[in-house]
């Protein structure tokens, strides 16, 4: 469903440890980025996430990474 090409500006902080953020592939890396912005992203961040790779994606991701808490776990589940 990947429907963006780009990361938006403020998700760059969710990444703070990789050395050029702006430049990461969203395809390659999608369920790094859906984890990580999952369990620190705002609001906005969460909706270009449901944009750009669907609820089922975020879904899948977040109930199989070991880097999403119990809280954002629950709340996908119920979303």
């Amino acid at each position: 469903m990947l429907t963006a090409t780009r990361l938006p500006k403020s998700i760059i902080p969710s990444l703070w440890d990789v050395p050029n953020p702006a430049k990461i592939d969203i395809k390659k890396y999608q369920s790094f980025i859906i984890a990580r912005v999952a369990e620190k992203g705002g609001w906005a961040d969460v909706q270009w996430l449901k944009k750009t790779y669907g609820v089922a994606a975020i879904r899948r991701v977040v109930a199989r990474s070991r880097n999403v808490g119990k809280k954002t776990r629950n709340f996908w589940k119920i979303v």
